[in-house]
């Protein structure tokens, strides 16, 4: 095609030769994930370098002089691996450090490793430590990946994390992926405008759309097939809204030398759809609960002529606007069983899943693999037939949970097809320092070197991001490590040197404190087992794998070496952290002997020991609301931001409340998306807390035993709905000095746990 003549011409005669050699050996397409690699230089080296050299003037001002990065395409490996050399020079009298990255990504990934490592600096999502010694260090190293790729996002992250992102946001971030080496991301935005193109097409009307649509904080959910219409509908202003983003971003990933992971058709239809074409196949899945209003929606049979037809105006609509590097995103049956478990439906299910993408004739299906989770389901036979359906190396499989629940082992090593080792880590964006150290510094090894391992790359799959970023800072490291790190407790103590700017004694404890007791878990996951952010019950137990007399040691050290670091942002925000962390330890002590009283029938007991519980909670609020990156108010107000009209304001703070407490109309996954943030703690968490230990005391008085059904449609009624429907403001400033209120804290409650 004109295009395909276009981009050849762009990479040069040794990529022309690599892609009619690779035409030459496959009857299906010259690009497969070992060889779509070539797309990284689809732009030109001098646009790549100009994009990483605004990198560095944003990242480092005035020093960023001091820095030369250029791209040379020929630094890769033969395996196709991204390399960047490092190499330093004095120019009168001032030291100057040259970076030869294989794609501007490698670049930057190579500025971010001598960074780290030179001059011990430190760049995370929040915060950044960036005090550079002056001269700067020489330097002389190689820096070779260890795979084709760096994977980076959940689909769920869009919702839990990005919804309310506007272009500084995305900006930072994508230089942050970048830092890291990240050269294949996931790029979801304004795919419904897209898709509200395709339905109008095919005979739909803009009324059956805004029943269809999930509204912005529910987007990635409505994308899967999992419900339909709730918190909507989408306005037109937000529909251009997103595709103006989703230019910006694509631009700015192109542009550094990254491979934007697009979404591909799945199979889910507007109810209008089925209206129009009753005489197509379809079945109807429903999720979590929720009512016909919002669940039940339809998936078109992939064997029905319409799939094919749907899937390739999808594709090509979607090239119209943003182009495309032939990577899809294509998630079927998510947390849904498919209707037939025989071999050959599922195998024609992968064929046309993949047909449907063809209108790209170098498609590549990017496929999560958090559906072989269900084991009951997905046999070996099953998983076979789906994974084979496709030629080897046109699908890409994520394993999202490789640091616990990984599939590579069971599906040997995804039946050949490459895969992605992946941390997921966060679910629903909750907060609480939580870590698999030793299973993040050994699996991968393990993964790639295992027999006929068809492993391709690392990744990020967080279902939120701002957590516990320390672990991300280590998995990223496996993708250039030849080997396990011999000592990782060390490698905690040195992160906390580069991320607050200078050693202390105190700190180095306290980190190994951290690391072999919070940042050790041998537990699942602790989503959903944070006790002061779960709708109260009786018999519930906090989920604590470690000692945490090591995490309240570990506060007292942060708070003794406080004034040392007063000023220093990534340590202040570590602060409030390890004080949040404690606070959350220390919380169910009191709820715990409440219930005891309960039991005991001792209405004084529950009365005063919860009141105990509330006061631990006030002054989570207190310390939380000294720091932006803790508080609701940034949360709620960008997402009105993006607002045009009163109506979209509301709807989109609705949103917003919505999905950080009831996530539903009725908390079908109550708490799923829970924050411990300033504002939430005091006017949702809080009160449901006095109206559960009120209704204990109540049970006692009467003599009746305390129901939990009628307790949470109770506060659905009084608290929960009332919550999300409320639009009164929330402080966006931080409030009282961090280092003097965890002071005061840690005295009041340093003897709790005993």
């Amino acid at each position: 095609t004109a295009v395909s003549i276009l981009v050849m011409r762009r990479m040069g005669p040794f990529w022309v030769f690599l892609c009619i050699l690779y035409t030459f050996i496959s009857n299906t397409s010259c690009l497969t994930v070992n060889t779509i690699w070539t797309q990284e230089n689809n732009i030109p080296e001098n646009i790549q370098e100009n994009e990483v050299k605004n990198l560095t003037q944003r990242l480092l001002g005035n020093r960023s002089s001091e820095f030369v990065l250029t791209v040379d395409p020929g630094l890769r490996t033969e395996n196709g691996n991204n390399k960047a050399v490092l190499e330093s020079r004095t120019v009168n009298g001032v030291t100057i450090i040259n970076i030869v990255g294989s794609t501007g990504v490698a670049a930057a990934w190579g500025l971010h490793h001598y960074l780290k490592y030179f001059c011990l600096a430190h760049i995370s999502w929040e915060t950044s430590q960036l005090k550079l010694p002056n001269p700067l260090p020489e330097v002389q190293l190689t820096l070779t990946a260890n795979d084709l790729f760096r994977y980076y996002q959940n689909v769920c992250t869009a919702g839990y994390s990005f919804v309310w992102w506007q272009w500084s946001d995305w900006e930072r971030h994508i230089d942050w992926m970048a830092l890291n080496g990240i050269n294949l991301p996931l790029a979801f935005n304004g795919q419904e405008e897209i898709w509200r193109r395709v339905w109008l097409q095919l005979g739909l009307e803009e009324k059956d759309l805004d029943e269809h649509f999930a509204g912005p904080a529910f987007l990635p959910w409505g994308r899967m097939g999992n419900l339909r219409g709730w918190g909507g509908p989408l306005s037109r202003n937000w529909h251009k809204m997103q595709v103006t983003l989703q230019h910006k971003i694509l631009g700015r990933m192109r542009n550094l030398g990254m491979m934007p992971v697009l979404p591909a058709f799945a199979g889910q239809v507007p109810n209008g759809f089925v209206k129009r074409y009753p005489n197509s196949s379809y079945t109807k899945q429903n999720w979590q609960n929720f009512n016909a209003t919002f669940s039940g929606v339809y998936l078109l049979n992939p064997m029905d002529p319409k799939f094919q037809q749907i899937g390739s105006m999808f594709i090509t609509e979607q090239a119209k606007e943003f182009g495309t590097n032939h990577l899809y995103n294509c998630d079927v049956f998510n947390e849904m069983r498919p209707p037939n478990n025989s071999v050959e439906y599922l195998s024609g299910v992968g064929k046309a899943v993949f047909q449907a993408m063809s209108s790209d004739n170098y498609a590549i299906w990017v496929m999560q693999g958090w559906l072989f989770l269900d084991s009951g389901f997905w046999g070996e036979e099953q998983t076979q037939a789906l994974l084979s359906s496709v030629p080897q190396g046109k699908m890409l499989l994520l394993d999202l949970d490789s640091t616990d629940r990984e599939q590579y082992t069971r599906t040997k090593s995804y039946y050949g097809q490459p895969f992605i080792f992946n941390m997921i880590h966060t679910f629903g964006g909750q907060l609480a320092m939580f870590g698999r150290k030793d299973n993040v510094n050994r699996r991968p090894f393990e993964a790639r070197t295992m027999a006929n391992s068809s492993m391709v790359g690392t990744g990020f799959t967080p279902e939120g991001i701002h957590n516990s970023y320390v672990m991300f800072d280590l998995l990223s490291e496996m993708s250039w490590r030849e080997s396990p790190i011999t000592d990782i407790t060390k490698w905690f103590q040195d992160y906390a040197v580069r991320r607050y700017g200078s050693s202390n004694m105190l700190i180095a404890e306290a980190w190994k404190l951290l690391a072999n007791s919070v940042y050790s878990s041998s537990a699942r996951n602790f989503h959903g087992h944070v006790l002061i952010i779960r709708p109260p019950q009786l018999g519930f137990k906090d989920l604590v794998w470690y000692n945490v007399t090591d995490v309240i040691k570990a506060w007292g050290l942060f708070v003794a070496a406080s004034e040392e670091f007063r000023g220093v942002e990534t340590f202040e925000f570590d602060l409030v952290d390890i004080t949040r962390q404690a606070l959350a330890n220390i919380a169910p002590l009191w709820f715990y002997r409440a219930e005891q009283a309960y039991r005991e029938k001792n209405i004084e007991l529950v009365h005063e020991n919860g009141l105990v519980f509330v006061d631990v909670l006030k002054d989570l609020e207190t310390i939380l609301g000294t720091n932006t990156n803790f508080m609701l108010g940034p949360w709620l107000e960008a997402a009105k931001a993006l607002a045009t009209n009163e109506e979209e304001a509301r709807l989109y703070e609705f949103n917003a409340r919505n999905q950080i407490t009831l996530w539903g109309p009725d908390g079908q996954i109550l708490d799923y998306g829970g924050k411990q943030w300033a504002g939430l703690v005091e006017d949702y968490y809080i009160p449901r807390w006095k109206m559960f230990f009120k209704a204990l005391e109540t049970c006692l008085l009467t003599k009746t035993k305390f129901d939990k059904k009628k307790f949470k449609e109770d506060f659905l009624i009084i608290q929960g709905r009332p919550f999300c429907k409320k639009q009164n403001k929330y402080p966006t400033s931080a409030r009282g000095d961090t280092i003097n209120i965890a002071r005061k804290i840690h005295q009041k409650w340093k003897n709790a746990w005993k």
